[in-house]
């Protein structure tokens, strides 16, 4: 890790305390488990590129671009097109996605161009790492009737910036976190009829969930005190107020129809408004007393096979966000001779662009029109590859970006590659990579905030599991002709480890680098973050294997005040991530139970940003310093073989740097092959 020491020394002592300089520059399901997966998918908040939707329902699906409507082969596929269940047989699916979305904000630029209320800086996104669940099953009653059940993230919306941009006033302060947390789950209940050898039509009863909450907008609820008018119909219910949950339902019905020996398929898909119950505790917030349906959606799609064991498909879907006030009413715009705030400017009644009212004011989404493409190739008879292109036009228009801040769904285009390796007749594993290119959107003279930017791009890493106990019809024949012998697997496992890491002593080391330059300072830290790992290894006996992975950190962050020489505040985030390798010993002590010892060595790649403030003209300025440098690594742990390939494994490990130690504690899966 970059030396504390050594950075306080450059930045305080060197620049003589300056602060406007310092910082410049299954299948056997029974409904237990489906409850329990249904429980543990309401935890984990899911997200979204398509504006705040999944650019495809399944990994399986998101590898070929997010295409669905033509062409599914796994039970999550009927999520997208119900019809699809007359073709995944009988199979239970169950899989985990680590989901990487990086946001950053721009407020007050160009030089002179700062904000109404005075913020002017850089701030990023603190949530970057959340876990993507998805689970399903389906099966046929007969020739004609086929059921199936999926449980899905729809999509979501989630920021934390450590630095509010909202802090008019000094209210709330300027180091308070400000953002939004929006998690949809969706559980379509599906059944499909082959109507003849050619057309099969489905219809999903689908069931969701939202969950919302939204903290650091305490400058809005207090415009009727600073500024003379209200903003928000109820103040009081607009931010802060915890999880909020809303629950409703909606149709979905799809088609699909085989032509050209079934070389060509065509499909269409259709879904409702979603109606949900409102956000009583952000009837203050959003539209229609907290209203937020989930809009309307349609799409058609096409998939040909060229050849034995090529697929090319393509979509189009519609998403009709507008449609909806809380997303689709504008927000503050650019009206001359105002704030900005519609009430201000028209209507007959004065209060009806209020937030929380009938035609409150929203995020200003326009509907959007996503384009998706993906082939897949059946390599052999035991491997598939596919790749995709996902393109979606932004939803946000360049005068609504005030609001947009706190959900900045900008990214238009994905690019995936997957694969499925057939293991065995029963068992089939699907890995999916996705990346979202950065796109940012910028404007000035958006209310409030003034000249703003912001941007945003997105890493999907995700792995599925298919028991396959009965193929849909002509899944063997996507497959390739010539035999493999699959891959030789004995040995060999990987895993994924969630929980908690915690950055050791990071106040009092940066307390006593800032003493060893003649400073005084106090500072306080937030030490524990999310963490997670994922690893891979071989097992040379039943003691000894060799283990590597990648394991995410996270960051901390601290504040520091400043009192001598001069005074002044710094904020300070340090990330670290890192790649390993050690030698991992196994005692057992039972047939299930075991004890694990590690160590071994990592290299640990570490960024340290911080912004100060100085008590001359009181200005923001903001400075990045990185370092890599091999560090050892060692840990305890336990394991329990749950099944005979599948083990449930607890871990502490401790990456020891050089100013500061950070504590790994996860719990997870590892599965031998």
């Amino acid at each position: 890790m970059a030396s504390i020491t050594f950075w306080v020394a450059k930045y305080l002592f060197q620049l003589d305390f300056d602060f406007n300089k310092i910082l410049g520059g299954v299948m056997r399901f029974s409904l237990k488990y489906v409850a329990l997966v249904i429980s543990c998918m309401a935890t984990f908040p899911a997200h979204a590129t398509n504006g705040y939707f999944l650019p495809g329902f399944g990994f399986r699906s998101q590898g070929m671009g997010g295409v669905g409507i033509a062409y599914g082969r796994d039970s999550l596929s009927t999520a997208a097109n119900p019809a699809n269940a007359v073709n995944t047989g009988m199979r239970g699916d169950l899989g985990f996605g680590v989901f990487n979305p990086e946001r950053h904000a721009t407020v007050g630029v160009p030089a002179g161009g700062g904000t109404a209320f005075g913020f002017s800086g850089n701030t990023e996104s603190d949530a970057k790492y959340f876990i993507l669940p998805e689970m399903g099953f389906s099966m046929p009653l007969d020739d004609k009737w086929h059921v199936a059940l999926a449980v899905v993230g729809n999509g979501g919306m989630n920021t934390t910036y450590p630095e509010n941009f909202f802090s008019f006033f000094g209210d709330p302060p300027k180091d308070a976190k400000i953002g939004v947390d929006m998690m949809q789950l969706l559980v379509p209940i599906t059944a499909a009829y082959k109507v003849n050898e050619n057309h099969s039509i489905g219809a999903s009863l689908v069931l969701a969930e939202t969950r919302f909450r939204a903290y650091g907008l305490e400058a809005f609820r207090n415009f009727d005190k600073d500024l003379g008018f209200a903003i928000s119909a109820d103040p009081d219910h607009l931010t802060g107020q915890g999880f909020d949950y809303s629950y409703g339902a909606g149709v979905r019905l799809g088609w699909q129809g085989e032509f050209l020996d079934d070389r060509l398929t065509l499909g269409l898909t259709y879904a409702t408004k979603t109606y949900m119950t409102k956000f009583d505790k952000y009837r203050g917030l959003f539209a229609e007393q907290g209203g937020f349906d989930i809009p309307e959606n349609y799409g058609i799609g096409i998939a040909v096979k060229p050849v034995k064991g090529l697929i090319v498909a393509a979509d189009v879907l519609r998403i009709n966000y507008a449609d909806v006030p809380s997303i689709g009413n504008p927000g503050m715009t650019n009206i001359a001779g105002t704030l900005g705030v519609p009430s201000l400017a028209t209507g007959t009644n004065p209060n009806q662009y209020e937030l929380g009212n009938d035609q409150g004011m929203g995020f200003g989404w326009t509907n959007q029109t996503v384009y998706k493409f993906g082939v897949q190739y059946g390599v052999n008879n035991r491997l598939q590859v596919r790749g995709g292109y996902n393109y979606g036009k932004s939803p946000i228009p360049n005068n609504q970006l005030t609001f947009n801040l706190l959900a900045p769904a900008t990214v238009e285009k994905h690019y995936s590659l997957g694969f499925t390796y057939k293991a065995n007749e029963n068992l089939e594993v699907t890995g999916t990579y996705m990346y979202a290119a950065s796109h940012s959107q910028s404007g000035c003279k958006n209310n409030i905030v003034n000249c703003v930017e912001f941007d945003m791009h997105q890493n999907v890493f995700a792995m599925s599991l298919g028991w396959v106990l009965d193929p849909g019809p002509g899944e063997l024949d996507e497959y390739g002709d010539s035999d493999w012998g699959g891959i030789n697997f004995d040995g060999w496992y990987a895993g994924l480890g969630i929980g908690q890491s915690h950055y050791r002593d990071l106040a009092s080391s940066i307390d006593s680098a800032a003493a060893s330059v003649g400073a005084t300072s106090t500072t306080s830290a937030s030490p524990l973050s999310e963490g997670w790992k994922v690893y891979g290894g071989y097992q040379f006996n039943k003691y000894l294997a060799l283990e590597g992975g990648y394991t995410n950190l996270n960051d901390a962050h601290a504040n520091t005040t400043i009192t001598a020489p001069s005074a002044g505040t710094i904020r300070t985030n340090v990330a670290t991530d890192a790649w390993s390798l050690a030698a991992v010993g196994t005692y057992p002590i039972t047939d299930k139970f075991s004890l694990m010892g590690k160590v071994g060595a990592a290299y640990v790649l570490t960024e340290i940003t911080a912004s100060a403030t100085g008590s001359g003209s009181g200005t923001t300025a903001s400075v990045a310093v990185g370092d890599d440098s091999y560090r050892p690594v060692y840990g305890l742990g336990a394991s329990y073989a749950l099944l005979d390939n599948l083990n449930l494994r607890a871990e502490y490990e401790r990456f020891d740097l050089k100013d500061i130690n950070i504590d790994l504690i996860t719990a997870g899966v590892a599965m031998k092959f």
